[in-house]
């Protein structure tokens, strides 16, 4: 891969990991009910809010798979073939490079927002 379009995907990662910790916490909290009040659940609006958290969680994992998928595609094609010397039967060894790159992204883009709700946002609250 050129190096502007990995720059363009480590830039993407970041603010996807940064925008995902939020994301997923709005999530979470629809899909727990947590507005603190279990005694009084009404399924009617109750339960269609846990569906929306459901459904965030997974239209989530969509967009993050589709994501991995474009840039599979984005990435070279390269596999090595190697061969065991005491067989003799040839693999496959897959080039995973670039994703684990962007996972790596990813990864601190969570952890960049977590410090910063940690360290800033919550002391000054």
């Amino acid at each position: 891969m050129r190096w502007w379009k990995r720059l363009i995907f480590s830039i993407i990662s970041l603010i996807w990991g940064v925008v995902s910790l939020d994301y997923l916490y709005y999530a979470f909290s629809k899909l727990t009910n947590a507005k603190g009040r279990p005694e009084n659940y009404e399924p009617e609006s109750d339960g269609l809010m846990q569906l929306l958290g459901l459904g965030m969680f997974i239209f989530w994992f969509f967009i993050t798979a589709l994501y991995f998928w474009l840039l599979k595609k984005s990435s070279p094609q390269i596999d090595v073939v190697e061969e065991d010397y005491k067989t003799g039967k040839q693999t496959v060894k897959k080039k995973w490079f670039d994703i684990i790159l962007q996972i790596a992204f990813i990864l601190t883009g969570i952890i960049l927002r977590w410090v910063y709700i940690i360290y800033i946002y919550l002391p000054n609250a």
